[in-house]
């Protein structure tokens, strides 16, 4: 039991009791995390009870990122349905910015599978209407979502069903790039994983996928990297949910692969489009009838005519009842026999056939403990996986679900894992050539960073694989482009270093004053964070020379001391008096002598001794 609303989670919370904007009384907290946190609030003026989303203070006060939060809250405005969370208000309150949302007291469908693993065929059907009902009201006002998945569909205690979290939603016009794209990679569909754009049949895709997730209590491919999981989206065909349950409705199966198709262009078009799918589904009637006429023989399937009736000839109408059934039964005999006969073909004699048993995931051992109990031989041969590991079965000849004849041999295919080669050398090329070279190596470009480094402007300078170690055939590469080195600004005036760095798109933060015996008053001592990989847009501050902080020790010997005094402090030195002579004398007896020297150069902060000894 919970209350939940779907979220990234914030680092720094809020006192029990905080009121925001004089209007929303913190309760308490219910998730936490490194980009927002979400409390249950009091809404004093309308006296219920709100969840509050609040950006994180580190990162309230980065522009983009506070656009990119009141972005969701635009977005959730403009939709209004019983199976979506409700966005109630927006505010500011000093260093928070804040949603005031729904609050839906329950738990979430990734909690039910945790516990139950898979739910009934029915149930399925039910939350995915549900879920589609209110995903189609977002399409419907051009709203992607871009996250679909079991975290963000919410089970309230009054039994309502609704989706969350449109954190990661953008509008139709607005492409999402590959890049971009934050959803959970276990329900990405294909087209993200090769570049492609975010469309409404991406959410159909993960629909498609967490559909599947119900029905047999796990997504399709796994992995021990996320990569992995990408790669079998972009080169797997999603299999029918009833090879891992055969209990599953086939026309359950059907929808999942029609969800599911590679190309975007083949699935339902929306979420509309598929619930009008689950709208014709019948699971009373999904299965085909096996009938077993003569004991021991072959299982034969019911082929049923539909719109027809049969008709005796009007050629029998005037011959006697015994005569009618004369041809019927010799008929009758005639099939019992050809059905004995048959029985004993296929279930004892040379027709007889096995069924290819699933193997894959499993070990040789194991495959051929199952095989011997069929009278089945095997060979072996090996092929490289990413998604099964070594040692482990990828695949059998026949596939699973085919026939065989009795003591015929399977080909089973054992993994050598993932086939490891290195990446190719990418330093020095452009992007370009760099996505050239990776793709004709079998490699996926991932994410590209550009920063300021001593590589010319738009040459690649780092890539993940660069230690030449061995890494899986498929895998993501993300490189690193160099801006070009950060421009050299010591010794320029303060204007002249600011447009130098505007230039290549540096801004300038906090500016701080220091003495500087080689740089002019006025004028850049020095930049910081001076390191590589600044990225385009950072701030640097900048240290600004006040000139030097050299003087030349005055003569003071002969001066009154108090008088002495004064005149070295003004010049920015401590000053120590050594005498025999009380404080009442200090402005009449001279000074004697100075440690050190008159004329001696010292710095603003130096003390100075000044020598009165009678």
């Amino acid at each position: 039991m919970c209350e939940h609303i779907g979220v990234a989670m914030t680092n720094s919370p809020i006192p029990q009791n905080t009121e925001l904007s004089g209007r929303y009384r913190i309760q308490r907290l219910l998730a936490h995390g490194g980009m927002a946190s979400v409390y249950e609030a009091l809404d004093l003026q309308l006296h219920r009870s709100v969840a509050i989303k609040v950006l994180a203070s580190n990162l309230s006060g980065d522009e983009t990122f506070r656009q990119k939060f009141l972005t969701e809250a635009r977005v959730a405005a403009a939709l209004n349905h019983p199976n979506l969370v409700n966005i109630y208000d927006q505010g500011q309150h000093g260093e928070f910015t804040y949603l005031v949302l729904e609050l839906v007291t329950g738990t979430t469908l990734r909690h039910v599978l945790d516990d139950f693993h898979t739910i009934d065929a029915d149930r399925a059907v039910e939350l995915m209407e549900a879920v589609l009902e209110g995903l189609g009201a977002a399409h419907r006002a051009g709203i992607i979502h871009r996250d679909i998945k079991p975290e963000n569909i919410l089970l309230s205690n009054e039994g309502r069903i609704k989706l969350s979290d449109f954190g990661l939603a953008r509008t139709v016009d607005n492409r999402t790039e590959a890049k971009d794209v934050l959803g959970t990679v276990g329900y990405m569909a294909p087209e993200l994983v090769t570049g492609g754009a975010a469309t409404q049949a991406t959410d159909v895709y993960a629909c498609g996928i967490m559909l599947y997730e119900m029905l047999t209590g796990k997504r399709p491919y796994s992995g021990e990297q996320s990569m992995q999981v990408a790669y079998q989206h972009a080169n797997s065909r999603v299999p029918s949910p009833s090879l891992v349950n055969a209990d599953i409705p086939v026309s359950l199966d059907r929808i999942v692969l029609a969800a599911t198709e590679p190309i975007p262009a083949n699935r339902p078009v929306d979420a509309q489009a598929l619930l009008e799918l689950f709208k014709r589904v019948d699971l009373a009637d999904n299965h085909t009838k096996v009938l077993s006429p003569i004991s021991g023989g072959p299982q034969l399937t019911e082929v049923l005519s539909t719109g027809h009736t049969f008709e005796e000839s009007s050629a029998f109408e005037n011959v006697p009842q015994k005569r009618k059934l004369l041809p019927f039964a010799i008929i009758t005999v005639i099939v019992l026999i050809l059905g004995g006969v048959g029985g004993w073909y296929f279930s004892a004699g040379p027709g007889a056939l096995s069924p290819v048993p699933q193997l894959s995931g499993r070990s040789q051992t194991q495959a051929q403990s199952s095989l011997s109990t069929l009278d089945l031989k095997f060979v072996i041969a090996h092929e490289n996986s990413s998604t099964v590991p070594a040692g482990k079965i990828t695949r059998t000849d026949p596939p699973a679900g085919g026939y065989i004849a009795h003591g015929g041999t399977i080909k089973l295919y054992l993994s050598d894992g993932p086939k490891l080669v290195k990446v190719p050398t990418l330093t020095g090329k452009n992007l370009a050539d760099a996505t050239a070279t990776l793709v004709g190596s079998g490699f996926v470009l991932g994410n590209v960073t550009s920063s300021f480094n001593a590589a010319p402007l738009g040459e690649v300078f780092e890539f993940s694989g660069s230690d030449e170690l061995p890494v899986p055939i498929g895998s993501s590469i993300d490189l690193k482009v160099s801006l070009g080195s950060i421009p050299a600004v010591a010794g320029l005036s303060l204007d002249a270093t600011k447009i130098a760095l505007q230039a290549v798109g540096l801004d300038v933060g906090k500016i701080t004053e220091a003495f500087s015996d080689s740089v002019a008053k006025g004028n850049v001592i020095d930049l910081s964070p001076n390191q590589l990989n600044l990225a385009k847009g950072s701030k640097v501050d900048l240290t600004v020379s006040k000139g030097t902080n050299k003087i030349s020790l005055p003569n003071v010997v002969g001066q009154r001391i108090l008088a002495a005094q004064d005149i070295l402090k003004n010049l920015g030195l401590k000053v120590l008096v050594d005498t025999n002579l009380p404080n009442s004398q200090w402005g009449i007896k001279n000074v004697k002598s100075t440690n050190p020297v008159a004329g001696t150069e010292v710095r603003v902060g130096d003390t100075v001794t000044l020598v009165a000894r009678y």
